[in-house]
């Protein structure tokens, strides 16, 4: 029918370009059809029809997990009942609501005198809101929380994962949009680890960080990422790599379009 596969994403296939373009994600036997024009997505659920026995369920509500809300001001993304079910996995339908997902200034350690849990439904529970944080990036840094040797080597193995991610997005975004984006701008608050990806000499204070997490520093040699320094105050990436208190929680929510949450702050252990 004339589609090609996205070369970063093998679900995602698009036909034309510009204001012909249509897009087509595909999950088994689900298809979800956006384009730039209603024609060509009418046009092509009645190809689809003619070749295979098909349903159209009409705008799209709900996919895999995911609530989706369609107005005229937008399209929201929820996983309230997936959130609520996480809740009842975790035995926690009766505690109080926090109003942020961890603990400032928690302290993690490998020799703890607490009562042994199990191991399954621990990561049982930590795939789930690792599946939350589609929707729910706020808990991103408190469900993929690590300790590591310093501050500069945390913030540098988070640059370099942000790197990749952001380059494969932008790839992907290429694809879809059958444009070059260009170089991704990758905005840094620690000096040291910017002096880490972007210094060869520094690098020999490193040679303990695992080799996967110097890919920042290819992209950087290769024009892909564009790195500079940020102050910490106008870092919005914080929300997903600290603790962060209640106040810089709520303003950092508010930048990036957040609901606001409740205003409770008992937490419970």
């Amino acid at each position: 029918m004339g589609f090609e596969q996205s070369p970063h994403e093998a679900a995602i296939y698009r036909r034309g370009n510009g204001g012909n373009a249509l897009l087509v994600g595909v999950y088994v036997d689900d298809l979800v059809i956006t384009g730039t024009k209603d024609a060509e997505v009418a046009a092509f659920k009645e190809e689809m029809k003619a070749t295979f026995q098909m349903s159209d369920l009409g705008p799209l509500s709900f996919y895999l997990g995911i609530e989706v809300h369609q107005d005229d001001s937008g399209i929201t993304l929820r996983q309230t009942a997936y959130a609520k079910r996480v809740v009842e996995l975790a035995g926690l339908t009766d505690c109080n609501p926090a109003l942020t997902p961890m603990e400032e200034r928690l302290k993690l350690s490998r020799d703890s005198t607490t009562e042994e849990v199990d191991a399954t439904q621990y990561r049982r529970l930590v795939g789930s809101l690792r599946y939350l944080t589609h929707t729910r990036p706020d808990l991103a840094f408190s469900v993929g929380y690590v300790v590591a040797l310093s501050s500069c080597e945390a913030e540098y193995m988070v640059a370099s994962a942000a790197s990749t991610q952001a380059l494969w997005l932008a790839r992907l975004l290429g694809d879809l949009l059958g444009r070059d984006i260009g170089a991704v701008e990758l905005r840094v608050d620690s000096k040291s680890a910017l002096a880490l990806a972007k210094n060869p000499v520094f690098h020999e204070r490193s040679k303990h960080i695992r080799v996967r997490y110097h890919f920042i520093r290819s992209y950087l040699e290769e024009g892909n990422i564009k790195a500079s320094y940020i102050n910490t105050k106008d870092q919005l990436a914080d929300l997903l790599t600290k603790p962060l208190g209640r106040i810089k929680f709520l303003e950092l929510c508010s930048r990036i379009g957040m609901a606001q949450l409740p205003h409770k702050t008992t937490h419970k252990t």
